[in-house]
């Protein structure tokens, strides 16, 4: 009830998604991607998959999944014929809901599939006639091939364990980067059950429970998993006959899913879309950059996550736990962590690093063999190389994944062989593999699904170790070094730079703003944009392995110190010219401060927001791009030679979202956080903006975990009494 109270636009919507009903409200989408996704939901048959799902669930799960939406019917006819003071008033599509919808949900939110839905309707058979891909198409391919690697979600976590804390109990950061806008917003909830549960933290949307938060014996936070929850195959098709493939040299047929879907036209009416999709039997078929469907060869995934229902049950035992043993056994027990790792602190100073998220277990076979066709075959080094990818040669049995008849999700890696550290000191996380989980103590040995060990870390992950690394912690200082705002890649290239700039006089004004720039990304940092705008000119690539951008390049036996030094000074200087002329054209001043192009929108207001992005590596990230939803009241345009600025500035999509510093002491958990978008997505709620504010401003506030706190703080009080079931 009181989630659809602040979000039930976003709510409805995302179960518009699980049902595959978008295009049937919002029309076929840009580039047709409504279309696309609810062909591929149908395809993939969720709604099936969630009746599955429901049979699976014990007692206390399905009565949570019937109490949320009992709770959301019971708004929803609350407001009937009334305004709901959002982007979806009197929308035909604010409709009742039933346990089965919110299965639908967690099912597909699991799932990475789904979130490739281009890539799947664009694999079709090649015909001589067909036309050659357009810019259009290329750009849904490319969007899908990021979609694989969760782009847009992210995450820090730090957890420090007796060793490091002035009272010998644990330390938790939770800073999970998160979209601000849509469908995947967390909302903050504290659950109680007298004797059974309470249990304080964030799910998202139109889910039930707790995903990241804390208990009085534990608390943790989730990271996006570096591990390949997709595997990849080539197939070797038929001559002739390119639905046909071979397995063990013999003949095997595609299966067709013919679905359709209804799109809304212009003037209301619905018109039907035929769309048939191909599958293997390792999955659906699909076509990314570089991985056409031939006459030859074809390229099909296995996603991990299908048939994995457990999620809501490992939750409910993790927020349950009464020590750090009994929540590792919630991971043992359930091993349904999708695509996450987890961090954890408890209030006897431990700390845990768990990546728990669902592989497939191939075979040590298997794994030499995909070693060998990493040096033999050039796609599949580069697919790896460039994205991470593992393809397979889906003609061979050898490359099937392994059932043990105890993981609950079979043919999946079982929990004894997925990466896990206990420390006294601290483990952490920023979103690389599980390798430097702790910098003194590496993580090796593991399934390459598990993402490379040996490898480069990206800068923010760098700067987390640099953060956390020494030292004696308190929330205080979690607190003040996280909104630092530090940047890595400033203290790296900053100086250098500017003693490039020496005796260069035509770029006095652009060297005198580097120069004069504090290396932070805080509101008032000066000479911030010109910095970003000079480095983002440098490929993404670049900050881990050195190419134009670092002289001296990775070296796997100093991976937080490499790579580091300035390359090519003269290009640098050329590099900064641009930037310094993108800026002028664009209308800001070289030595302009951060505050006065990055913002959050909050419906009409701007706020001038602190953080930095990926390739500045700060761990505080604010990643900016152009808003895709009703509420953000702005279309920004690209301002041309500049990846990120827009005619809006840099509008904030997605970053730090549920900020969460935790300790523990001797009567229990201690805690301040923010929501950094605000609890409600209500424009004329007093909770639309008022986080926001805090987090412009460096302000926390206690998170209330006592009744008698709650209490003396209360606001409203509502008391919903319904039939038992």
């Amino acid at each position: 009830y009181a989630a659809a109270e602040d979000h039930v636009c976003n709510i409805s919507r995302s179960l518009l998604e699980a049902r595959g009903e978008l295009a049937r409200y919002f029309g076929a989408g840009d580039g047709d991607k409504h279309i696309a996704s609810d062909a591929v939901v149908r395809a993939l048959d969720i709604r099936n998959q969630a009746f599955a799902a429901l049979r699976q669930q014990d007692s206390d799960s399905l009565n949570w999944l019937r109490g949320y939406a009992d709770g959301y019917n019971r708004y929803l006819s609350s407001v009937q014929g009334k305004s709901v003071g959002s982007w979806c008033d009197g929308a035909e599509w604010l409709q009742a809901i039933t346990d089965l919808d919110l299965m639908a949900r967690m099912v597909l939110v699991a799932q990475t599939l789904p979130r490739m839905a281009g890539a799947l309707v664009a694999a079709q058979p090649p015909v001589a006639d067909a036309a050659v891909v357009g810019p259009a198409q290329e750009q849904q391919l490319a969007l899908a091939a990021d979609a694989a690697k969760l782009d847009g979600m992210g995450s820090n976590a730090w957890a420090f364990g007796k060793a490091r804390t002035a009272n010998g109990r644990g330390l938790l950061l939770g800073n999970p980067h998160y979209p601000w806008y849509g469908d995947n917003r967390f909302w903050e909830k504290h659950l109680t059950i007298p004797g059974v549960m309470d249990v304080y933290g964030v799910q998202l949307l139109g889910a039930p429970g707790v995903a990241i938060g804390f208990n009085r014996s534990v608390g943790w936070s989730h990271t996006v998993s570096a591990s390949q929850r997709l595997v990849y195959y080539q197939l070797q098709l038929v001559p002739g006959k390119p639905t046909h493939y071979y397995y063990d040299g013999r003949e095997r047929a595609l299966r067709q899913a013919k679905v359709s879907v209804a799109v809304r036209q212009d003037d209301g009416s619905l018109a039907s879309h035929d769309q048939t999709l191909y599958f293997s039997h390792y999955g659906p078929m699909l076509t990314l950059p570089g991985m056409p469907w031939t006459e030859t060869s074809a390229f099909t995934a296995r996603d991990a996550n299908v048939g994995n229902y457990s999620l809501l049950g490992q939750w409910r035992a993790m927020g349950q736990a009464e020590s750090m043993d009994a929540f590792i056994d919630a991971h043992r027990r359930w091993n349904a962590m999708p695509w996450v790792n987890t961090i954890a602190a408890s209030a006897d100073g431990r700390a845990v690093y768990i990546d728990n998220s669902t592989v497939g277990y191939l075979s040590e076979e298997a794994i030499d063999l995909w070693r060998q066709r990493l040096v033999e075959d050039e796609l599949a080094a580069r697919l790896y190389e460039e994205r991470g990818f593992i393809l397979l040669d889906g003609s061979d049995s050898r490359f099937e994944w392994q059932k043990d008849g105890i993981t609950p999700v079979p043919g999946t890696v079982p929990f004894e062989q997925r990466p896990i550290l206990e420390r006294e000191d601290y483990v952490f996380n920023a979103n690389d593999s599980h390798w430097l989980s702790n910098a003194m103590a590496p993580l090796s040995g593991y399934s390459p699904l598990y993402g490379p060990e040996a490898s480069a870390r990206s800068l923010r992950t760098r700067m987390n170790v640099e953060l956390i690394g020494e030292g004696e912690f308190s929330i205080s200082r979690i607190q003040q070094t996280l909104f630092a705002n530090e940047s890595l890649s400033a203290r790296l290239l900053q100086p250098a730079l500017a003693q490039a700039c020496a005796d260069t006089e035509e770029l006095a004004a652009a060297c005198a703003a580097i120069s004069g720039f504090n290396g932070r990304f805080d509101e008032d940092s000066r000479g911030a944009l010109l910095f970003r705008e000079w480095l983002a000119s440098y490929p993404y690539e670049d900050s881990m392995r050195g190419g134009d951008l670092f002289a001296v390049p990775f070296d796997p036996a100093q991976p937080v110190a490499t790579p580091h030094t300035l390359a090519a000074p003269e290009l640098a200087l050329q590099k900064l010219a641009q930037a310094a002329s993108l800026l002028d054209s664009a209308g800001y001043a070289l030595d302009a401060a951060l505050g006065e192009a990055q913002f959050a929108y909050r419906g009409e207001r701007r706020i001038p927001i602190h953080g930095g992005n990926r390739y500045e590596g700060v761990a505080n990230l604010m990643v900016s791009d152009i808003p895709d939803h009703p509420i953000a009241l702005l279309e920004p345009t690209p301002v041309n030679g500049s990846s990120l600025l827009t005619d809006a500035g840099y509008p904030i999509i997605h970053g730090s979202s549920f900020i969460l510093a935790l300790a523990f002491d001797d009567d229990g958990p201690v805690a301040e956080a923010l929501l950094t978008y605000s609890q409600s997505g209500n424009p004329d709620s007093p909770h639309f903006s008022d986080q926001t504010d805090l987090y412009r401003n460096k302000q926390w506030r206690p998170a209330l975990f006592e009744r008698a706190a709650v209490e003396a703080d209360m606001q409203s009080r509502v008391e919903l009494i319904g039939p038992r079931r």
